[in-house]
Formats: C-alpha cells, sequence, structure tokens
C-alpha cells in the first residue's frame, strides 16, 4: 500500500483534513497571532512536510530487477535494450517520485507534491498510461523477428528498470550491448547517458551500439500518413485539417524535419497544404487553441490531432490536450479527433529490426 493509491475524492478529503489539523494546532500555539497568517503557515509547513514524506518515500529500493548469474564466459550474441522515458500503467507514487527526483532540476523537486497531484488526477481522467504496455509488445515482436541470435530487454530513463542499470546488469553477461532509443529524436537524460558512456561511467570493457533515432525514418512518416487518412476518411481528406504536436522535451530542428516530411506526404496524398500545421505544443495551452479555431475558420470538416513525437504521450499532456479539445469543439463545431502518439505499426516494427541488424553487423 503505497501514498496516494485511495479513491481520488477520498484522497482530497484527507488532504484538506490534514491541512486543517496543521491549521488547528498551529492556532492553539499562537493565539495571539493574525488568523490569515495562521492559514499560510499552516499550508507552508504542510507543503514542506509532503515534499520531505515524497522524498523520503521516493528513497525506497525495488527489489524487482532480475539478477545476472555470475558467469566468467560472456554471450556472443548482443544483448538488446530497447528503451525510452515511460510511466507506469496506473498510478505508482515510488516509480513518479523516482522520476521526479532524479531529475536535474531544482524546480521540479521543489514542485514534486503539485505535479505528482497533478499526475494523480491525469491518471484518473485518461484512465492510465500504455507506454510500457507497447514497449512490452514491440520486445515480444522483435524478439520473434530477430531470433535467437539476439536477446531482447526492456529499459527506461524514469522508471524500472532503469537504462544505466541495465547496461552495467548485461554488460556482465555479454560482450556486445545494442542500445535501440524507441525516441523521435534527442533528449537531455538521452544526452546524460551518451556522456556516461562516453566517460567510462557506464562499463567500459563492454561493445556498445547506438542505433539512429527515429526522425529519418520514412516508414514511420508513411505509418502516419496512413493513420491520418484513416481517421479523415478517404474521401474526405481534402475536407480535413491535422495539426502535428512536437514536443518541448526533444530536438526541436529535427523533430521539425520529421513533421515537415510528414506534411509533404500528406500534401501529395490529397490533403490541403493550407489545412496542415506543425506545432510545438508547451505550456502555451492557447496556442494549440488558436490554431483549433483558425482551422475551423477555413471550414475543415473534420480535425484530426497527432502527438507526433512519442510512442505515447505521457499522461499529464495527454489529459491537458483533451481538456482543450473538450472545450473548443464545443465552440468551432467541427469533428476532432486526437491520436496520442505513433503507437505500433509494421511500419514502425520493420524499422527496428532493420536498425537493430544494420548496427550488429557494423564495426
Amino acid at each position: 500500500m503505497g501514498l496516494m493509491v485511495l479513491d481520488g475524492n477520498l484522497e482530497r478529503i484527507f488532504i484538506i483534513a490534514f491541512v486543517l489539523m496543521i491549521i488547528s494546532i498551529i492556532r492553539n500555539f499562537k493565539p495571539k497571532i493574525n488568523y490569515v497568517f495562521f492559514i499560510f503557515i499552516g499550508l507552508i509547513i504542510g507543503y514542506i512536510f509532503g515534499n520531505f514524506l515524497l522524498l523520503y518515500y521516493s528513497a525506497g529500493s525495488n527489489d524487482n530487477i532480475e539478477e545476472i548469474n555470475g558467469n566468467d564466459d560472456k554471450l556472443n550474441k548482443p544483448a538488446v535494450i530497447l528503451f525510452m522515458e515511460a510511466q507506469p500503467t496506473t498510478f505508482d507514487t515510488y516509480s513518479l517520485l523516482n522520476g521526479i527526483y532524479s531529475d536535474n532540476s531544482i524546480i521540479r523537486k521543489i514542485n514534486a507534491p503539485i505535479e505528482i497531484l497533478q499526475l494523480k488526477i491525469a491518471y484518473e481522467n485518461t484512465g492510465g498510461s500504455r507506454s510500457t504496455e507497447l514497449c512490452d509488445r514491440i520486445k515480444e515482436d522483435l524478439k520473434l523477428r530477430l531470433g535467437i541470435d539476439y536477446d531482447v530487454y526492456l529499459a527506461y530513463f524514469n522508471i524500472d528498470p532503469l537504462i544505466n542499470e541495465e547496461i552495467n546488469r548485461l554488460g556482465e553477461k555479454y560482450e556486445k550491448v545494442i542500445l535501440v532509443p524507441l525516441m523521435l529524436s534527442e533528449s537531455e537524460q538521452y544526452r546524460e547517458l551518451v556522456n556516461a558512456i562516453e566517460n567510462n561511467s557506464l562499463r567500459s570493457h563492454v561493445d556498445i551500439k547506438i542505433t539512429p533515432f527515429l526522425w529519418k525514418s520514412k516508414k514511420l512518416s508513411k505509418q502516419l500518413l496512413k493513420e491520418a487518412i484513416e481517421m479523415a476518411g478517404k474521401d474526405d481528406v481534402d475536407d480535413s485539417g491535422v495539426i502535428l504536436l512536437m514536443s518541448d522535451r526533444y530536438n526541436f530542428y529535427e523533430q521539425g524535419i520529421f513533421c515537415n516530411e510528414v506534411i509533404s506526404r500528406m500534401e501529395t496524398s490529397g490533403f490541403d497544404k493550407d489545412n496542415l500545421i506543425c506545432l510545438k505544443h508547451d505550456s502555451k495551452d492557447g496556442l494549440l487553441e488558436k490554431n483549433i479555431r483558425l482551422l475551423g475558420s477555413r471550414g475543415v470538416d473534420n480535425l484530426i490531432i497527432i502527438s507526433a513525437s512519442d510512442l505515447e504521450e505521457n499522461v499529464k499532456k495527454q489529459n491537458r490536450i483533451r481538456n482543450i479539445l473538450e472545450k473548443t469543439e464545443e465552440k468551432e463545431y467541427v469533428n476532432i479527433m486526437y491520436k496520442n502518439g505513433w503507437g505500433i505499426s509494421e511500419n514502425l516494427l520493420n524499422e527496428l529490426e532493420l536498425k537493430i541488424r544494420m548496427a550488429n553487423i557494423k564495426d
């Protein structure tokens, strides 16, 4: 039983009661101080106490990592590690806190209680994350495609099993490790991983190969085109608009090249180029609303929103986007459809298999 695992309403009642209890204690301790000051001090103390409690909880250990049996003879076949930033399927305070407190941002650590509450609400509204489930399916499919000459594993930046720990762990058993980023483009976490490998803070005696990102993938751009046509309907593509959402977590230039490739394919497939928009979606929700209104004013019947930078968009951003779409759809009288990432496709699996095989034969 972890923190914040109660039903949402019960949890909120508990939090309110806890804050009121702190206020009451302080009020009785210093009866001459202004009541508003009591409330302020109570909130500050409660916030600080909550942050320390979350930090303490996140420091717990996770013993679910499979141990490698000691063996001096390493395997000649490569270990393939698929990795990305992911989220637990259901709200898991331990995993989410680890992701927050492992971040280099001091501001994010200070805001941990607020972010955890936002994530709790997002999980309730979206029903959870499918990112690890999708990764499991990709792993199982690639195991069948690659056969017995490869062993395939999963790892993540922010939840167990962690990518750095898996490289060290598997380096005790395999001579070669192939790292496969399930990522469109470079992120800060990826740069930190590469620096750790180059600076030999990870096992230097392991031959490590890293496959390229997916932003140059023709197969993936074709897949997004195919899905956009299916969502719009073959006969309605000329009356449909598309907004491709780029992430603020990845390299903007590389994302832009990929999205422009997708838009170019859409133009040749019958979409009106004036109704195709590539948009960097960050904290400015008004920018997305503005572009939805713009396409609505151009008379599109269907509007397709695609999170183009991830296998699956994180639940917090999914929740924000869905809230924007629900609010805007009522005003614009346009049919809005949302796809929350690439998902799994034959094109994606073919691309990953090719990248892995190519990495294995390169010197």
